[in-house]
């Protein structure tokens, strides 16, 4: 699983994403995939739902509880109960959020940093591929990778990651001729130049698999931790995103290649809520699906993308917490789906059950 840093779905263009274009081309496409933040943390919020199937609560508890809680249906420790050799992968130290600690609870062996990976620069994700021995050892594993040089701001602050890029992302902008002004277009090529460092090491690590011979058994699944948010301008995001309404942002890419797994375009709304229990099926893990907050994308379940606040979007209808309420009775089995799921966290159920 690789977690994209702010790859948002206008940057999924052939001339500045080549590689996960591709893969979205010859794999499966989820076009409809959404990651709505409950968090403010956006790269956490998506972190622990990918990786638990439970939502975290918005206020009332302390961060420790993601260091000290029970999650035995998470992904790595339902993968590491069936002989699978589980590691994560993330630039940043391990003291940032406690993701050293926080991983090793949800279940991984070790959480790896740019030091345990030998990454000259942690910010440039083109050096994370020199952990690919870790990522992909031999025999059953699963590996959850964070990028990270998506990230904000997009302005000569972070020169050291569009640098080696900027040339290419203004050649590919101004073939693109998007409108906007001058802060605008600079944010943006910079945003470019970014995800093309991002593009770079997903096309290494396909290439190590495929030169391998192992992407007939093993599956790679890209999706993004949040939209990209760190567009200053909120009215010019709206208009390279092409959306009119706020649920809408959260609209971001997901592709599954790999595995022996046909191409196909999946139209269903869905989003990260849905990620474990699709894996679970996938993959016959012995995790309870009642528990999770999601539904499995390749059931005949869900279809709706619950949102922050008890609103939820299905693609026609959206439903924000106003007096018009377009079907009451599904509100209602949200607001509740996605509540009891926070408190499971807050009151650490699985501990005590």
């Amino acid at each position: 699983m690789i977690m994209l840093e702010s790859i948002d779905t206008w940057l999924m263009q052939p001339e500045y994403m080549p590689n996960l274009c591709r893969l979205s081309e010859e794999g499966v496409s989820f076009e409809n995939f959404y990651t709505p933040l409950f968090l403010s943390a956006g790269t956490f919020n998506t972190e622990i739902i990918s990786q638990t199937g439970l939502v975290p609560p918005v206020t009332g508890v302390s961060s420790s509880i993601y260091s000290t809680n029970a999650f035995p249906m998470s992904l790595a420790n339902l993968f590491k109960n069936q002989g699978y050799t589980v590691n994560s992968f993330h630039s940043a130290s391990p003291s940032i959020y406690s993701r050293g600690t926080v991983h090793e609870n949800l279940g991984f062996s070790a959480y790896h940093s740019y030091a345990d990976m030998g990454m000259p620069d942690y910010q440039l994700d083109s050096g994370l591929i020199n952990a690919y021995s870790l990522m992909a050892p031999e025999g059953k594993f699963f590996s959850f990778v964070i990028t990270y040089s998506g990230h904000g701001p997009y302005t000569q602050e972070l020169e050291n990651i569009s640098a080696p890029h900027i040339d290419a992302a203004q050649a590919a902008v101004s073939k693109a001729a998007i409108e906007g002004s001058a802060q605008n277009i600079s944010e943006y090529t910079h945003a470019v130049a970014h995800a093309m460092e991002t593009d770079q090491f997903i096309g290494q690590l396909i290439d190590r698999l495929e030169e391998e011979g192992r992407l007939e058994d093993t599956a790679v699944l890209l999706y993004a931790d949040h939209y990209g948010k760190y567009m200053t301008d909120k009215d010019f995001l709206l208009k390279i995103k092409d959306v009119r309404l706020s649920p809408e942002l959260y609209h971001t890419p997901c592709v599954l290649y790999g595995g022996g797994i046909q191409q196909a375009k999946v139209d269903k709304y869905c989003s990260s809520l849905d990620l474990v229990p699709s894996i679970i099926n996938l993959y016959d893990l012995p995790g309870d699906r009642r528990y999770y907050a999601g539904d499995d994308i390749f059931g005949g379940l869900g279809g709706v993308v619950p949102l922050p606040g008890g609103a939820w979007y299905d693609g026609e209808r959206w439903y924000n917490g106003g007096e018009s309420d377009p079907d009451p009775e599904l509100t209602s089995a949200l607001k509740r789906q996605v509540s009891q799921s926070m408190e499971a966290v807050r009151v650490d159920y699985f501990d005590k059950n």
